[in-house]
């Protein structure tokens, strides 16, 4: 079981990477990082990250799901980033796990994935207006899972969202 996680290469959200990536690999999943570098990526609070990957040298094939931090600089970044829309659309229409928390659900929406799914994120009239675009039923629950996608609305909600990845995988 091999999952890539996504973070910006500025500000991303600490504790939505951190912690459920702990949690994957304590149950002996292997994870790996993409950027929009390939290189050293700095969270909002201190953690410091070497991604494995640009976006550029990933193969959606070769993973079993994908987990997208939030973060300003996920907003800053991420969102219509093309490149890694497509990654995501490929993992997501396969029906591997899709996840996302805080304001990376819009890159699901993005990559269409959460048309007539229950989905959660960090409310802001961007993000809802998005989701909402995407025909997401938004719900107001921290974390949600439906098939294989999952959300979560912030960094706090991280541990549950760890474990409903885990749950979703296997």
């Amino acid at each position: 079981m091999k999952i890539l996680f996504v973070i910006a290469s500025d500000r991303f959200i600490d504790m939505g990477y951190t912690v459920p990536k702990r949690i994957l690999e304590e149950q002996g999943v292997e994870c790996l990082t993409a950027s929009t570098i390939h290189g050293t990526c700095y969270g909002m609070h201190g953690e410091i990250v070497e991604s494995d990957f640009s976006f550029s040298e990933v193969n959606p094939a070769d993973f079993d799901g994908i987990v997208i931090d939030g973060g300003i600089g996920c907003q800053d970044e991420l969102w219509r980033n093309e490149k890694l829309i497509d990654i995501t659309n490929k993992i997501g229409v396969s029906g591997k796990l899709a996840a996302a928390i805080c304001l990376a659900p819009v890159i699901l929406a993005e990559a269409g994935l959460l048309a007539g799914k229950k989905a959660t994120c960090l409310q802001t009239p961007a993000t809802l207006r998005v989701l909402t675009l995407d025909k997401a039923e938004i719900v107001q629950d921290k974390v949600v899972a439906d098939g294989s996608i999952v959300t979560a609305q912030t960094p706090f909600d991280a541990e549950e969202f760890g474990r409903a990845i885990l749950s979703v995988i296997r």
